[in-house]
């Protein structure tokens, strides 16, 4: 009831006692790890939920929460072990784990680890569209157009919507062939149409598939 309220002291308190009293206490262990890791108090929260995981192997929670505790506080083998062990029990939560380890190593720089990270992801969860995007950006980086290409449209296929899938696509489709890129952008103007947020690029889409059409006119294409 503290923690709904949001009295976190009043809460640790109270979860604290439980777990002394009851050290076998799953929930106790895992709900204090959880306000631990949003204080960013990473060493407690880490021994509360590998107390948890030891109480309980097959705790979804306990995995997945550790799993973010140890991302967060760059401990990235850990954390993958983690989502390893997560993916035998819910492969869907441990797609999420493995897109927020593939954020955090990015962010470090490891770009290599991120992908491999994502790609972890994209296996326990093939739906998960905005990792597809995500692998796509890091292959798209890399020069590599025709795989990020591929991997965007998975995106898109997975979410029909995702306006920066079909923008990135457009401008890898660009890179590659300027004379046949035209219905990329064609498409991304069609799902980007009336967003505020995409007004901007829009226009200058516009401009671009006009001075493409113009030249391939004036090459009589």
């Amino acid at each position: 009831e503290d923690a709904k309220a949001g009295n976190t002291a009043a809460a640790i308190a109270a979860y604290e006692e439980a777990c002394k009293a009851s050290p076998d206490y799953l929930q106790a262990h895992i709900n204090v790890g959880a306000i631990y890791y949003e204080q960013s108090k990473l060493d407690l929260a880490a021994n509360h939920l590998e107390a948890a995981v030891k109480i309980d192997s097959t705790s979804a929670d306990a995995w997945k929460n550790l799993g973010l505790v140890y991302a967060q506080a760059g401990k990235f083998d850990q954390a993958a072990a983690a989502f390893t062990r997560l993916g035998a029990i819910d492969a869907k939560s441990a797609a999420a784990g493995w897109a927020t380890l593939g954020a955090a190593k990015k962010k470090k720089g490891d770009t290599a680890g991120a992908k491999a990270a994502y790609e972890m992801a994209i296996k326990a969860d093939p739906s998960d569209s905005k990792s597809l995007y995500n692998l796509g950006n890091i292959q798209k980086d890399a020069n590599q157009f025709e795989e990020a290409i591929a991997t965007y449209k998975k995106a898109i296929a997975a979410n029909p919507k995702y306006i920066e899938a079909y923008y990135n696509l457009a401008i890898c489709s660009h890179q590659l062939d300027m004379e046949s890129c035209v219905p990329d952008y064609e498409a991304f103007l069609k799902v980007a149409q009336g967003s505020s947020k995409w007004k901007s690029k829009v226009t200058e889409v516009q401009g671009i598939v006009k001075q493409i059409k113009d030249y391939l006119a004036a090459k009589g294409e």
